[in-house]
């Protein structure tokens, strides 16, 4: 293979002037901070499996989506790598990996031992190897070659290799079609057929028939042309588009058929944006993501779906942009014009289709501008004049046409002036009247032709006024009432003809009530069906029963703070809300999010931002980061079918008195493992190899010949099991992408766990030999005794023999019934006393042993100074082992707790047990520290911690991983610090109530207990565990309580 030396770039360059993307990619990034080997990455290739694999100008990387695995160079080991700047990566067609590196070595991996032999160049068939260079080279089947310099100012070499025939393209300066540049960095053939060339001055497009080159070059004045002439890889995706790589311009999407070039490089105002515009590599992988490889960025990845949100911010230094980030409100006029309400920059009027931005603010000097810059609220009337509501200055009307604003302000001694300045909705009904609501001022009627309004307020004294002097959304059906959304009053429906209003509100007792008293957003759809957006979830009105249905996060939707509705050309409902953006279909009553990672501008949106274009269907949705506008029907579910792979495999054998574990190689290519009966933890990772969005993957597993049931994993990936059984097992993994596609072929991993020597075969067989030979035994000398005994004796030492066995049972019974009972004793005498009663924390506590008593255990340790120290843990094993273990943590709390951080607690607890040898009698265990308003936690193989966040209404699952103590001698646990709120709530539980089995051997399961959780969370720590306690009585529903049952529940006050 022909190739130019490269030497590690050092480069000092002078950038060109930042050039403004046409399109919104939101861009993801990996780097050296995700666990990459170094940030220049030279090439970028997918394998045969799916992994992603990176080389750098130190080492090669390879990613399933959540790990980078780096391999380097190692000079006392002939079978790593030969140098650490990789060059190239080929897949060859067995599929095996083929390595170049900087120095012109070839090197095969072996997936197996994850090692790497030499193979000689001459031994890899070029023509039919597929994989990404950095070099300037293309080796084609007819046996042509085309060679490129790189820095080296050698033009473009064509080779016929059946002939030795040479031709060598060059600059000509006299010769406009000439190649533009002799210092080739790339050469590519597209689909069609055709042959690009970057170089340093441009790309080049080589007409064979001809020899002629047509040039795309940059042009300053053109932001649609190449955004720089030094052009490095070239890359065509599915779609036939080119994407172009440079050395200071970013990168561009070339559409060969209208000759354009859309750019996109860094901002430094978006960090969104490309990190680094000096440009390596480009790949595609089989799911259509587009890989980026930059010089000092690390890798930049996005898939096209992304695309769809597009994304509009604020550009400090682009008055062409919005004025201001945070969007509180959104209107789509009759002639497409979009107009934005911001928190600071006041009022945008946004032209899609010419992409221009026109911005009113106020002017301190002039009353005939807008009144105040932060815009609540926007409508238009019949005749084209827009009504604009304020934080606190009032309303205003603009005819865009003269670009006077009109100013509506409260006058406390004119009682026929607007209520109140705070204007946070404003409507126009069906017979042009407008219609405004305040906060605080009630209900206002505007006569346009007088400038006077109607105020309409709560009367407590009647009950058909309205409920709420807080209007914070308006709509009208179909027979032209009048639907209000108040904060704090519910809904009202307003009878404009008998100036009478009815009132719907939350009942707590009737779940066919209205959710929730906050209505945030009133809609009528296109089948004249009437939805409320509340701070408690999405509230649908049945007409005839008069009865509403409430749909929250346990249904789907992705957060029950609703800010706006909006309704698609095919009958779906759009919802903003606090962490995220969800479609719903009504028909199915079933719920699609979308999140940051999609291409919103953020999780979180604000009431009254949102607009359809009634003219094209694109909805618009803004909140505090920028706004984005889309149409929904180019949105397109990720259907890709993502392989499922094993990545990684650690086992820990009781053996090693340091307990590290046991690293095994090669866990993607095996279809089976065997463990020995001391390996007694074994620890699995795998990967849905589907990059886009891979934080909603899912997974499920089966571990036949341990339980025939699938266990649900959500978005874990890792699977630890201690103290497997000798025996065969067939570990089953499935796993879904982003949108729910699953692979339920998934992949398999056969294990086998070895016995110990004495329960072997040849043991067994010894011991049947050594059984038949005592039985021969016993039988001869039943026969002599038969022969010298009369049968009145022998039935007489029959009866004896009986009894004594019968008493043996009894004394036998008698003492394993006294132990259990002194294990139960011994482990209620570690519980504290009493509970903790403390000014900034309310606790309650549970613990309900099973018939074979466990190992479960909590106690509390408040300090002089008002630190609550919390422990809470469950040992291994059952009786008085299970009691000796807790006995001894008891030990560790009282003396050590309050001397030692938490860190050094668990380590400390964890190598002290390990040494005094208990077998296989292991702590899991956690420890919790709460100081004033600080909250630090570690835990060592305990189940997941569950913490509700009273300001969100969210029940967060924290899991941090750690072995049991005693598991290794020189274990490190982790430690994670969260800041605590007034009404947040801390569920500690074992496992005795989520693994407890039914009627139908199902388990109870940590999903159910979330959930669970989240429901009765309105309740006081005592009646969350009570409710806890019932739930698992009627699960368990008669059958015998399998492990002990423990809750802990701390409230912040």
């Amino acid at each position: 293979m022909y190739r130019v030396k490269l030497v590690v770039f050092y480069i000092s360059i002078l950038f060109i002037p930042s050039i403004t993307a046409q399109s919104n990619i939101r861009f993801n990034h990996l780097t050296v901070q995700d666990g990459l080997s170094q940030s220049a990455v030279t090439v970028i290739f997918q394998d045969k499996q799916g992994f992603m694999w990176f080389g750098t100008q130190d080492g090669l990387n390879r990613y399933d989506g959540y790990n980078f695995k780096v391999f380097k160079n190692i000079p006392s080991d002939s079978t790593s790598l030969t140098d650490n700047f990789i060059f190239s990566i080929y897949e060859d067609k067995t599929g095996s990996l083929i390595i170049e590196t900087q120095t012109g070595n070839f090197n095969k991996y072996n997936p197996i031992t994850e090692s790497f032999s030499l193979i000689k160049k001459d031994d890899i068939d070029f023509v039919n190897i597929k994989g990404s260079s950095l070099g300037a080279f293309c080796v084609e089947s007819k046996g042509i070659q085309w060679r490129g310099g790189l820095s080296k100012p050698i033009g473009l070499n064509r080779i016929d290799s059946k002939n030795g025939k040479e031709i060598t393209f060059k600059h000509n300066p006299s010769d406009p079609t000439s190649l533009i540049n002799d210092k080739v960095y790339s050469i590519y053939r597209d689909k069609k057929g055709n042959l690009w060339v970057g170089t340093f001055d441009g790309l080049d497009k080589l007409d064979e028939k001809t020899g002629k080159f047509s040039h795309y070059r940059n042009d300053p004045q053109n932001s649609n042309s190449l955004p720089d002439n030094w052009v490095w890889p070239i890359y065509e995706d599915s779609h036939g588009n080119l994407w172009i790589g440079t050395v200071r311009g970013g990168v561009s999407k070339f559409n060969p058929a209208t000759n354009t070039f859309v750019n996109f490089n860094n901002d430094p105002d978006d960090p969104t944006s490309i990190n680094d515009n000096f440009i390596f590599s480009i790949y595609e992988d089989r799911s259509g993501i587009i890989w980026i490889g930059t010089n000092t960025g690390g890798i930049n990845y996005f898939h096209p779906s992304s695309q769809v949100f597009e994304r509009f911010i604020n550009y400090p230094n682009n008055k062409n942009s919005l004025s201001d980030n945070a969007v509180l409100a959104m209107y789509a006029d009759k002639e497409g014009n979009y107009w934005i309400g911001t928190r600071e920059g006041g009022l945008d009027k946004f032209n899609y289709d010419k992409n221009s931005f026109t911005n009113y603010s106020n002017n301190p000097s002039n009353a005939n501008s807008l009144i105040n810059n932060s815009v609540l609220a926007i409508t238009e009337d019949r005749s084209g004049i827009l009504w604009l509501g304020t934080f606190s200055s009032g309303m205003n009307s603009f005819d865009p046409k003269s670009g006077i604003f009109k100013r509506f302000v409260n006058n406390p001694s004119d009682p026929n002036s607007l209520s109140d300045n705070r204007v946070y909705s404003i409507f126009e009904d069906r017979d042009g009247i407008i219609w405004i609501g305040t906060y605080g001022g009630g209900l206002n009627r505007l006569d346009k032709s007088t400038g006077k309004f109607t105020v309409y307020k709560h009367d407590e004294k009647n009950t058909a006024s309205i409920s709420s002097n807080s209007v914070w959304t308006m709509s009208e059906d179909n027979e032209g009432k009048l639907w209000l959304g108040t904060f704090g009053g519910g809904v009202n429906i307003f009878d404009k003809v008998n100036q009478t209003f009815i009132n719907f509100k939350n009942d707590p007792k009737d779940p066919s009530s209205l959710g929730d008293d906050n209505i945030i957003r009133a809609f009528k759809d296109s089948k004249n069906n009437m939805w409320f957006g509340t701070t408690k979830g999405l509230c649908r009105f049945y007409r005839d029963s008069k009865k509403f249905k409430t749909y929250r996060e346990k249904d789907g939707l992705a957060n029950d703070f609703v800010y706006g509705i909006l309704e698609d050309n095919n009958g779906n409902l759009w919802l903003s809300t606090n962490n995220g953006l969800s479609k719903f279909d009504p028909r199915k009553e079933t719920f699609k999010n979308y999140y940051y990672e999609d291409g919103l501008q953020g999780n979180e949106f604000n009431q009254n931002a949102y607009a359809k274009d009634f003219r094209t269907g694109r909805l618009l949705f803004g909140g505090p980061n920028g706004l984005n506008i889309f149409n929904p029907d180019d949105l397109k579910n990720n259907n890709y079918l993502p392989p499922i792979v094993f990545t990684n495999y650690l086992r820990y054998n009781t053996d090693d008195e340091e307990g590290k574990p046991i690293i095994e190689k090669g866990i993607s290519e095996r279809d089976s493992i065997v463990l020995t009966y001391k390996d007694n933890i074994v620890t699995i990772d795998f990967a849905a190899l589907s990059f886009y969005n891979n934080f909603e993957n899912q997974y499920r597993y089966m571990l036949e010949g341990f339980n025939e049931n699938w266990i649900q994993l959500g978005s874990n990936h890792t699977i630890t099991f201690t103290n497997l059984s000798p025996g065969d097992y067939k570990l089953r993994v499935i796993g879904s992408n982003n949108d729910g596609i699953w692979n339920e072929e998934g992949t398999t991993l056969f294990i086998q766990v070895q016995p110990p020597w004495w329960r072997t075969n040849l043991a067994y067989l010894i011991y049947g030999i050594l059984l038949i030979g005592l039985l021969y035994s016993i039988r001869k000398f039943e026969i002599d005794r038969r022969e010298q005994k009369s049968r009145v004796r022998e039935s007489e030492l029959r009866v004896k023999a009986t009894e004594a066995e019968k008493r043996v049972l009894e004394v036998e019974n008698e003492r394993k019934t006294k132990e259990l009972e002194e294990a139960r004793q011994l482990q209620l005498s570690m519980l504290p006393k009493e509970l903790p009663k403390l000014p900034n924390v309310e606790i309650a506590a549970f613990m309900r042993t099973a018939t074979e008593v466990g190992g479960d255990y909590y106690d509390f340790i408040v300090e002089e100074n008002g630190i609550l120290n919390v422990a809470f843990g469950d040992a291994t094993g059952h009786g008085l082992q299970a009691g000796t273990m807790v006995t001894l943590m008891k030990g560790f709390f009282t003396a050590d707790s309050s001397k030692l951080g938490l860190k050094e607690f668990m380590s400390h607890c964890s190598r002290v047990i390990k040494d005094i040898k208990l077998g296989r009698i292991l702590m899991s265990f956690s420890y919790l520290k709460i100081e004033n308003n600080k909250l630090q936690l570690s835990s060592a193989g305990m189940p997941p911690i569950y913490y509700h966040h009273k300001e969100t209404n969210q029940v967060e699952e924290i899991i941090i991983q750690g072995m049991p103590l005693g598991a290794m001698r020189n274990a490190s646990y982790k430690i994670l610090e969260k800041e605590l709120k007034s009404g947040d709530t801390i569920l500690l539980l074992t496992d005795g109530l989520p693994e407890q089995m039914n009627a139908n051997e199902e388990m109870f399961d940590y999903s159910r207990v979330k959930s669970h959780f989240n429901e009765i969370i309105e309740n006081t720590p005592d009646t969350i565990i009570e409710k806890f306690v019932e739930a698992g009585d009627g699960w368990m529903n008669g059958r015998v309580q399998d492990d002990d049952i423990t809750f802990v529940v701390i409230r912040i006050k």
